[in-house]
């Protein structure tokens, strides 16, 4: 009697109706996570973007005044304030910014990568700043 039961219950079952995917509302909040972590490491690479701005012009401005000159004014006077702008800052906005191209990649899959690039140049073209910032403290 009870496997007559089980029997019917198994006839009468549907499947389930999803109407979306949870991979696609994780896809979603990853994008918008991505864009806003982009938007601050824009405004945090602002600042050494700033002063190497300032410190040609003040180079050009300024007769015998050179650009390493200004630098290494500033690295003397302001030695850990230099190191955190120049190279902390920049480490950690890589690092920010190529765990979320990773966590964009691994919610892709396997789609193409005009698509992927798309999403995430953004996250490229401040990984490549804070790159361009660090070699020029770096020489």
């Amino acid at each position: 009697m009870n496997s007559k039961n089980f029997e019917e219950k198994l006839i009468h079952m549907t499947k389930p109706d999803i109407s979306q995917l949870k991979h696609q509302d994780m896809l979603a909040k990853a994008i918008i996570h991505a864009k806003d972590k982009s938007v601050v490491s824009f405004w945090w690479l602002g600042i050494p973007i700033y002063l190497l701005a300032a410190f040609a012009m003040k180079s050009i401005y300024i007769p015998h005044m050179s650009f390493t000159s200004s630098f290494h004014e500033l690295t003397d006077k302001q030695g850990y304030m230099a190191v955190i702008i120049f190279i902390l800052l920049p480490i950690i906005l890589i690092i920010i910014n190529l765990i979320s191209i990773r966590q964009l990649y691994y919610l892709y899959g396997n789609t193409k990568v005009k698509v992927f690039i798309k999403t995430v140049l953004a996250q490229i073209l401040i990984i490549i700043l804070s790159m361009v910032i660090f070699i020029i403290y770096l020489l």
